[in-house]
């Protein structure tokens, strides 16, 4: 009798258990956060090459100048993370996003550039002034760290009113797609935590990043509109946010849920993207 009893036990402990890791495997679908938005922000600041696209250098930035860059970089306790890019490796970067351009841009064709992290967003100023003025330079930015970019690894942006990749001639994604994308995400393996964001979501982490980049530093006209008027509700889009266990699973989950019905498109969530 106790034989079959403790056979029981450890059977029911058995199923138990499966049941468990199961669960793990297939996350529920989570509502998205509201806070906190991440501290800090990103920068780059490229250097000036022959005919400049931007038009703001003379001339191809020279060694002494890139050193003058640097040290000005290194010596401000702002900012963390600093890193040097050259043409090649901004080739090699650039071809990977856009393979259809291998052969017809060349590496002449890019600009070296520092990239690296502020700290808090509120020292965009004094890295404003800092750099700025910097013979050299094409251009320098800063921006705020985008509310997903500690919270998420990849985006799913799903169809709206027709105007993305894949969604020409079509409305919103319908409620079986969103099943049938959310079905196919419990079943990847290293997924953590899925977030569907909806459209008032993404509209209120587009306000109020919007907010943040007007704020400390004076923009370049050519960098975007955040003087235009607020888009409409219905003008923005349904998000699933993945957060994987192992950022090196991104292509991975991209590459499987791109060409989904109802998707619009699937892009690592980044410091530049998010």
């Amino acid at each position: 009798m106790l034989r079959v009893l403790f056979a029981f036990v450890a059977m029911t402990a058995l199923l138990l258990g499966t049941s468990a890791a199961e669960a793990n495997r297939f996350p529920r679908i989570l509502a998205s956060p509201t806070e906190p938005w991440p501290e800090g922000g990103s920068f780059f600041v490229r250097l000036c090459r022959q005919h400049d696209a931007r038009n703001a250098c003379e001339e191809e930035v020279t060694p002494a100048q890139r050193r003058a860059v640097e040290q000005t970089l290194r010596q401000m306790p702002q900012i963390t993370g600093l890193r040097y890019e050259s043409k090649r490796e901004a080739l090699v970067r650039f071809l990977k996003t856009v393979p259809d351009l291998t052969g017809a841009v060349e590496e002449s064709d890019m600009s070296e550039e520092f990239s690296g992290r502020l700290l808090r967003w509120s020292d965009a100023p004094a890295f404003d002034s800092a750099v700025k003025m910097l013979p050299g330079i094409s251009i320098a930015y800063a921006r705020p760290v985008p509310f997903w970019e500690d919270k998420a690894d990849v985006v799913i942006i799903l169809c709206n009113d027709g105007r993305r990749k894949h969604c020409e001639g079509r409305g919103r994604a319908t409620a079986d797609e969103m099943t049938a994308i959310e079905a196919l995400l419990r079943k990847m393996k290293g997924i953590e935590r899925i977030y569907l964001a909806d459209r008032a979501h993404n509209m209120w982490t587009n306000e109020r990043f919007s907010a943040l980049v007007s704020q400390p530093v004076e923009r370049v006209p050519q960098d975007g509109d955040n003087d235009a008027e607020p888009r409409l509700l219905k003008e923005y889009y349904e998000s699933y946010y993945v957060k994987l266990n192992d950022p090196k699973l991104v292509p991975s989950i991209v590459d499987a849920v791109e060409d989904l019905p109802g998707v619009a498109g699937a892009l690592e969530v980044s410091v530049w993207g998010g």
